[in-house]
């Protein structure tokens, strides 16, 4: 079965930006939605790279990452801090383009 190592890698780091987040400042909410977003997007990206799978199964994590990325880019625009905000966001804008790029 084929491994979306670029997928599980991105979901990685968003699920251990989540831990850190909480490690850091005791945000349950940095956990929660790191693991969360995290664990769709594991599943979402491995289930687009099974063989069976249609082009459009690579619909469902480009959305994901198109809401991390609207968060996540709010959140830079509040702060002007590009440690962690920025660079979720410009990470899920790329996810973002190659999971529509991987549906066309």
């Amino acid at each position: 079965m084929p491994v979306d190592i670029l997928g599980l890698s991105f979901a990685v780091f968003i699920a251990l930006g989540g831990v850190t987040g909480y490690l850091k400042s005791g945000s349950t909410a940095s956990l929660a939605s790191g693991l969360i977003f995290g664990a769709l997007i594991s599943l979402s990206a491995q289930f687009a790279a099974s063989p069976g799978a249609s082009k459009s199964a690579s619909i469902i994590p480009a959305v994901l990452c198109i809401v991390l990325f609207l968060v996540m880019g709010s959140r830079f625009l509040n702060s002007k801090k590009f440690m962690p905000a920025g660079m979720v966001a410009v990470a899920s804008l790329l996810m973002a383009i190659r999971f529509a790029a991987k549906a066309l």
